[in-house]
Formats: C-alpha cells, structure tokens, sequence
C-alpha cells in the first residue's frame, strides 16, 4: 500500500493528474470544434474519426511530458526527482541538459509526424457536397450488389443483375439513374450511404445481394433514403434463372413506385413483357458483357468471344447483338477502323429483333457519326435511342459532339453536363466537356471540367491532351509542353500531343522527330496527328496529305477539323485553303447550319 501511496503521490508533484485533465477538456474542445467546422468546409463527416486518433495517440504523449517537465514563466523546466526520504513540498525543477533536448525533439518529431499524417488523412476523405445543393427527387443510384454465393467465379452473374437493373431503370424518362460506371466506385467501399449520395448527387441508393444455387436466384434489395439513411422499401426475390429477364422489368416498376414517379404507357408495356431465356444463352452474355466492360484488350476480346457463342446457341438473342455492336465500336475507336461496319451490321441486327433496345440505337449512332459520317441518320438514331433510354450516359457524351458538327452548340453543351450529370466520377466525360467548351473559346468552363477529369484520374490520357488543347489554343505553348511532357513517352497520347505543340513552340526537330515515329507504322490517330504536327511547322502539302490520308481510311476524329479552334488551333493556318475547305465539304459539314434547323431538337 505505501507503493502505491507512493506512486499517487509522485503523480500529484509532477502535476500529472492536473495535466491530463487539462489534456481531456483541451481534446473535448478540439473535438467539438470539428464536428462543427468540417461540414462548413466541405469536409466530410467521416474525416473526425482521425480526429480522435490523433486525440487518444497524443494523450500517452502528453502524459510521458507532464511526468517529465513543466511549462512555466521562464519556459520549460525538468521536475527534479524526489530525494530518498524527503517529504514533498514545493516542486523543485533543473535546467535543461542534452538529453532533454533530445527528447523533447522526439516528442515534437513523433507529434508532428502524427499532425502530418492525419491531416494527409483528412484531406484524402472525399469532400462531402455543400448541404445546400439540390438533388432531384427522382434521382436514384443502384450500388454494385453484393455476391453472397460464397463462390467468385460467380461474379460476372451478380455483375450482370447490377448492369440488368440500372438497365431497366434507366428506359424510365421520370427517373435519373446513375451510371454503372460511377456505380462501381463504390464496389466494396464501406462509408454512410449519407455521403454516397451526396457524392453522386441523388435522393435515394439501392442496395442489395444476389445469391445463387444451380438455376434458382435470390434477389434482396432495399431502397434507401440518402438524406436520412432510412430504409424506404425492401424485398426478397426467389427466381428461376429462365425468368429472370421479367424479374428485371418487375423490380424497376417497383423501385419506380416507391420512388413516387409514373411511367408512361409505352414504358409500362417494355417493361411487363413476357420475356424467357435459355440459361445456356443467358450465361454466354452475362460473362460477354462482364468482360468486354473490363475495356482492355483482352477483356474486349474475351468478350466478344462469349457473345458470339451467345449467338450461336439463340441467334435470335437482340441483348447479344447490341453487346457486339458495342464492343465493335469500342474497337473501331482504337486501331481497328473495320470494326465499325461490324458494329453497325450488328446493331441493325439487334435492332430487327427488338427495335426497342435503346442500347442497340446509341450503338448504331455512334457508328453513322464516326464512320459512315451520315449526320442525320444518326440524329435520327440518337433521338430514338434517348427517347427509349433516356439515361445512357454514353449516349448523351457522344451525341454532344454531333451536335456541334450540326451547329446547335447550347445543345451540345447540355447534352454533355446531362453525360457528366449522369456519370458524375467518369473522368472521361469531364474531359468530352472539356474540350466541346474549348470549341466555343469557353475556357473558364473547359478549365474547370478538364482539372475535374484529372482529379478523377490524375494518370488518364485524354484528360492531359484535353487539356493541352485548351492550353495551346489560348498560345499558352510553354505550359501546354509541360503538360504534355508529364505523359509517359512511350504512350500513343503523348505523341499525338508533343508532336503539334512542339511544331507550335518553334521546336521544330522535336516536332519531327515525333513524326518520324508517328509514321513508322501509322494508326489511325497517328495519322491525324501527323496532319496536326505538319500544319504547326508550316508545311501544308504534308498536312493535306495526311488529311486526304484520313479521309480515305475515315478517322472517327476527323470531322472535328470543321469545328472553329479545333485541335489547340493548330489548323487555323489552313482554313485559307480551298483544299481544306473542299475537305469539309466532303465530309458534308458545309450544310450543319441547315441540316440543324431542319432536324431540330428531338431530346430533353
């Protein structure tokens, strides 16, 4: 006891006791300071939890100090130990010898270290979305479901009922859905479904699992408010997989009740058809479609692969059709310009089996804008496509651009923040923005969208070019270099940025020495950019060429040659040129302005 006695005592000298209670209330203050200032400054709720560690890690700290020093008016002074068998009384202090400075440097080196990490912490939480921001009501976001079969290789199943009923919901017009893309953040991401939706600016979330045992299928899902994390709805549904097509249509309709929004007749009726499917044909395009939306190389490949075989157990199967025609198009953009024809071939297909497939019309009209470069069949094909699935994110970014072919600009920017809208953690739809806004010298607008898509991705390609256009076009050549140059070199974009922009800089053995490479083997984009970087050295014979080039080999970004500050304004040298000019009415943009007047708009 008299230990103890002892020890109790030696505390109070020291001031201990007195020093964490004083730690306590400091800690509680700090701690309420937060939980009131982090929603003012836009940082997300969640972040206070570093707060706290960083609280209870400096309370051993603090404690370790007290026992040791003082604070007092001459500054901070070591305890003196109490002497064998003195009483104590006024608490004596020594000065400061080495080994005190030393650890008092650790101290402040580990507390500073702590300080450093939790605010690199706190900055790392996603920002949370000013309370004040308006969210629709009928705005709706469906999270990856859960795959509760105990079995991985069954993912691409539950991958497929996830993209089946954001599929479904997005052909009703009263709805925003969110995009699977933007969905699929938040695959195994645990945070307040509170903070989910503010991220993706919607009203309500779905959650939900997906469990499997041979050809019966359970389905849970539950419908959340995302303001008050309050469960609006919830059911369970037990299925053979031959009906799972028409579960689809039934939990969309349910979700559109519970969400208080009508669909209309037409909807009603696409979405209650009698549809069966052979469970052979049904996996063949589950793993079709779950691979080629992996969007490399190989995955598109292995895609196409399930789709075909899809296709050959039920020829007559318009989702598998329509998924081909997507994963053409995919290709077609990259090397493979004869993918295109495919595509189309395949869309028309899928179309003759079920002309309410508006997956099928988007693809079809994005392959008549970047090939057959037949601009009213693809509004007609856009219109049909947004009247039947209003929410395709995809459809929305690409028919942006045909509308500025067409010369309907405030429409092409509306159609291109509806994209962003519906995608809003797609980087790639920042940058489509981005450069649609630097078309019509917009730059606070390109600025804003194009940093937007590097902070969604810092390493993506096209934002980094986008912005290298937006920088070139304004002369700002230096910085749009330095933009440039941070790309990997060995990557495609990075060439097809450098090589113009050094011919604009002056730099002109830089410039040709990226078209020397550009023109070893030529793809169809290094064409375009040989164009770009012979028209900044001043070499319009070579730039024609390279042109005429693209033309013949019909280069999906050719058309754009036609739009005012086109490519960082590297062609404006050439307008002059009755060969440009010729070009461009080859391509049949000459007419935009009538054609546009004539079509109108058909889309909200």
């Amino acid at each position: 006891m008299d230990g103890i006695r002892a020890f109790f005592h030696e505390q109070r000298r020291r001031k201990v006791f007195r020093s964490a209670a004083l730690y306590i209330v400091a800690a509680w203050v700090v701690l309420q300071v937060a939980d009131l200032a982090f929603p003012g400054l836009g940082i997300a709720e969640e972040a206070i939890r570093y707060v706290w560690i960083g609280v209870f890690g400096g309370f051993p700290l603090a404690l370790v100090f007290a026992w040791r020093y003082q604070i007092t008016a001459q500054g901070i002074v070591r305890t003196a130990p109490l002497a064998a068998g003195e009483a104590p009384g006024e608490t004596a202090t020594l000065p400061l010898d080495k080994p005190d400075y030393l650890l008092l440097g650790a101290i402040l080196l580990v507390a500073g270290g702590v300080a450093y990490q939790l605010v690199s912490e706190i900055r790392q939480v996603p920002r949370s979305v000013a309370f004040t921001r308006e969210i629709p009501f009928n705005s709706i976001a469906v999270l990856p479901l859960q795959n509760v079969t105990g079995d991985p290789e069954q993912e691409y199943f539950v991958a497929g009922m996830h993209d089946a009923l954001i599929t479904d919901l997005s052909k009703i017009s009263a709805l925003k859905v969110i995009s699977r893309s933007s969905a699929n953040v938040y695959k195994n991401v645990v945070q307040p479904i509170r903070q989910t939706g503010f991220e993706l600016g919607v009203a309500h979330v779905i959650e939900g699992s997906v469990f499997r045992a041979g050809d019966q299928v359970r389905v849970n899902l539950q419908l959340i408010d995302a303001a008050t994390d309050r469960n609006l709805w919830s059911e369970s549904y037990e299925r053979d997989v031959r009906d799972l097509v028409v579960l689809q249509g039934e939990l969309a309709r349910n979700v559109a009740e519970r969400v208080q929004v009508e669909l209309t007749p037409d909807e009603e009726a696409r979405l209650t058809r009698a549809r069966e499917v052979d469970p052979e044909t049904y996996e063949a395009y589950l793993k079709g479609m779950f691979h080629l939306r992996q969007y490399t190389p190989e995955g598109i490949q292995k895609g196409l692969e399930y789709l075909q075989e899809a296709i050959a157990k039920n020829p007559e199967n318009a989702g598998a059709h329509a998924g081909l025609a997507l994963g053409y198009n995919t290709i077609g953009h990259g090397v493979g310009r004869d993918a295109f024809p495919t595509a189309i071939a395949a869309a028309r297909r899928a179309l003759e089996l079920d002309e309410y497939s508006g997956e099928a019309w988007a693809a079809l009209a994005e392959a008549q804008v970047y090939y057959d470069w037949d601009w009213e069949a693809a509004e007609e094909s856009y219109g049909r496509a947004l009247q039947l699935s209003p929410n395709l994110d995809h459809a929305r970014a690409h028919h942006a651009y045909l509308l500025v072919l067409l010369g309907r600009w405030e429409d092409s920017f509306a159609e291109a923040e509806r994209a962003r809208q519906l995608s809003p953690l797609d980087p790639t739809w920042a940058a489509f923005a981005a450069w649609l806004y630097m078309l019509d010298e917009r730059y606070d607008e390109a600025y804003t969208a194009a940093y937007e898509s590097l902070e969604l991705n810092p390493d993506m390609p096209l934002g980094r070019y986008v912005l290298v256009h937006i920088l070139t076009s304004q002369g700002r050549i230096e910085e749009a270099i330095e933009v440039a140059e941070r790309m990997p070199r060995d990557h495609p974009v990075s060439r097809w940025a450098l090589g113009p922009t050094y011919a604009m800089a002056g730099q002109h053995d830089e410039a040709r020495q990226i078209a020397a490479e550009l023109a070893e083997d030529p793809g169809p984009k290094d064409k375009l950019s040989l164009a770009f970087t012979y028209a900044g050295l001043g070499e319009h014979d070579e730039a024609m060429r390279w042109l005429e080039s693209c033309y013949e080999t019909r280069v999906d970004w050719l058309p754009w040659i036609a739009s005012p500050n086109a490519y960082g304004g590297v062609l404006e040298p050439l307008r002059g040129d009755p060969r440009f000019q010729a070009l461009i009415d080859r391509l049949g943009l000459s007419v935009a302005d009538s054609l546009a007047s004539e079509i109108g708009s058909r889309t909200e």
